[in-house]
This record gives C-alpha cells, structure tokens and sequence, in this order.
C-alpha cells in the first residue's frame, strides 16, 4: 500500500515535523487560554488539530472539533456546534450530553434531519442568538456537572461571519465566561478575515487568542520521513530526494502528493532516479492543472501581473510588474494585501521580490508560462 496520503487529513501517527507546534498549543490550552492557527489552505491544519485534540483526551480532556465552512445564518452555526458536540462526545459525557440537548431550544425546522443545516427556522438576528448561546455554553454546563475540561476547535472560524457580522461578539459573549471549563482553538483559511477579526481593536475577539503561524515543514524531518517509508515498503527513493524536496519546498501537502506520485512510479525492490521522478512531477503538475487555473482566473490582472512577478523571482515587485504590463503605484501593493489575505503569497525575504508562492506547484506553472501541458 502506498505510504503517502496526500488527499485527506493525515491521522497524528503520520504527522511530520510539529512538534513545537503540538507542545505549544497544549500547554496554551491546559493555562486555560484560547489559541488560533492561520495558514494557507491545505497547510496540515486538520491534521495538527487532530494530534492536539490526542494529546489533551490522553490527559482526560473532552474534544470537540466544530467546522464552520459554509454557514449561512446564526442558527447554521449553532447547529454545526450542537452536531458536534452529539457525534464526537465518548463515555459518560456522551451520555449526559444526550439528555442535556434535549432541553435545548430547537434550531432546525420540525421534521429536518442530522445534515440539512440549511432547512432553518430561526434565520435572523436575534431570534437565532439564544439557541446560539445555549449551545456555546455546553462547556461550562459539562464542567459544572462532571468537572472535565474541552478543547473546543471552530475550524473555518472566518466563515461565521457570513452568518453575522457580529457572529463574533456573539461567541465571546458567552465564550468569555468558561474559565477552566474550555480552551479554544480558532482555526481558518482566510487570512485576512482570520487577522481581521482578531487583530482589529474594533472586533469582539481582539486580543482574545495567541496566534501561532505553520511554517513550511523542515527538510530534514522530510528526507528522513520520506526516506524512512520508501525503505519500509522495499522502495529507495535515491536521487529523486533532491529534486523532490526542491520542488515540495515544505508544503505538507504538495509534499505528499509528489511523494506518492513517486513511489507509485518506483518498482518494489528499485530506487527512484531520473527516469521516476520527472514522470513523477509531470503527472503531479497535470492533477493539478484545474485547480491552479481556478485560481487563476479568480484572480484581478494586477494579481496576477503580481504573482507572477513574485513566482518568476526575478526582479522587485514595481520592475517585474512594469514588466508584465502594469505600473507602479497603489495598483500594486493592493495586488499584493489581497494576494497575502487569500494565502496564495507569503513574504520572504531571501526572495527578490520579498515573497514567495505559498504552492510551489502554482508558482511553478505561473513561471513556466501558464501552458496547459
């Protein structure tokens, strides 16, 4: 079976590379504090989430992760909340949790199911805050009668504005009053709605949790990881290291990808070399190809001017941009805010132009020239 999962969240055994990370975010909960995590997409935020949330139930904590991704309305998001808590409380606390919800003012319309978050009878604010509240507060009801602790994820935590632009102060309202009850973890993809709503002195949760930034993932932890699984399943990736590690460039999961990729090519008992690898890569950039056009084409001509400015390397962002057509002036920078606020750059400055594609496998194909093959 091949060793390397590239699709889907990784469970904590198979994890590279965080563990400062883990360390960190543990002891930032057990002192009772909240903490948020930003990241590009696809940046092994789950994957580290789900490793933190092992760590704490070892320790006797309840762990409950709650997705907000493409909430709609107040009631949408304390129904993700109550969902949540229903299918991934264990033991004692399941059970008690089964009788509580019951007291819980309803959410949902008569009759609409476990997953149709979207059939709402309660879709305006503040009609839809206390059944919100209610569910916000299961926490503090679980630790008055049992006395355990929860880490509680919001994942995709940007998304509840969308519900409300004041989803926030709604949440800390209640959140604010848990003490030693819960520690929260606010996790999302959006940068700048991320940075907004808790680096702005005017939003409800300014201040209100430590930010810890993923970085790309060490080289070392990935040769020998990588290394380490070829030779378990009787593969030996050889002189493919280098080139795999150039182009990955420690993004966990473009990683993944090409490292799968590889091993498929690469017989049982064999060593991947120069006829794997490029195989390897050219396939990987062609599964991708959708996707980075999507982007793409989601893109303002000054972004894109800009990204591939910041991909080529070249020259300083106003040369390069004056280059491709454009000129310097505001026009730029704000290219590059809404480029850093979607995750799609990252500053750097070992680069020439200060920043750096956040997918190496996007700015690769940026730099080639956009082709289609």
């Amino acid at each position: 079976m091949n060793p390397f999962r590239y699709s889907e969240p990784l469970p904590p055994s198979e994890l590279i590379d965080r563990d400062e990370e883990t360390e960190t975010l543990v002891e930032i909960a057990v002192s009772g504090n909240n903490s948020r995590i930003v990241a590009p997409r696809r940046y092994g935020k789950t994957s580290l989430l789900t490793r933190l949330a092992e760590e704490l139930a070892k320790e006797g904590w309840n762990t409950v992760h709650v997705d907000f991704f493409g909430v709609l309305t107040l009631a949408d998001v304390a129904a993700r909340v109550e969902r949540a808590y229903a299918s991934q409380l264990e033991g004692g606390v399941a059970a008690w949790f089964a009788g509580f919800r019951r007291r819980l003012r309803p959410s949902l319309r008569i009759g609409a199911g476990e997953g149709a978050g979207a059939d709402l009878a309660i879709a305006l604010d503040p009609a839809a805050e206390p059944p919100l509240l209610e569910r916000l507060a299961i926490p503090r009801r679980m630790f008055e009668r049992t006395g355990t602790r929860t880490l509680v994820v919001f994942d995709e935590f940007q998304d509840v504005l969308t519900a409300s632009d004041r989803a926030d102060a709604v949440i800390r309202s209640e959140i604010q009053h848990h003490g030693d009850a819960a520690s929260y973890v606010f996790a999302g993809s959006q940068l700048g709605m991320m940075r907004s709503l808790f680096a702005d002195r005017r939003r409800a949760l300014y201040g209100q949790a430590r930010a810890l930034d993923l970085s790309p993932l060490d080289p070392v932890d990935v040769a020998s990881h990588i290394d380490a699984r070829f030779r378990a399943t009787n593969r030996e990736i050889g002189d493919a290291l280098d080139p795999l590690l150039d182009l990955a460039r420690g993004h966990p999961q473009r990683t993944m990808l090409l490292a799968h990729l590889l091993w498929e090519r690469t017989a049982p008992g064999g060593r991947a070399g120069d006829e794997e690898w490029p195989a390897a890569a050219d396939r990987a950039m062609a599964e991708v190809q959708d996707e980075l056009r999507a982007i793409w084409n989601g893109l303002s001509t000054g972004q894109r001017r800009v990204l591939t400015a910041v991909a080529e390397n070249r020259d300083g962002i106003y040369a390069a941009g004056r280059r491709h057509g454009g000129s310097r002036g505001g026009s730029a920078k704000a290219a590059v805010d809404a480029l850093l606020d979607s995750g799609e750059i990252q500053p750097d400055p070992a680069a020439r132009t200060g920043y750096r594609v956040v997918d190496p496998l996007l700015g690769e194909w940026v730099a080639a020239g956009r082709t289609a093959e």
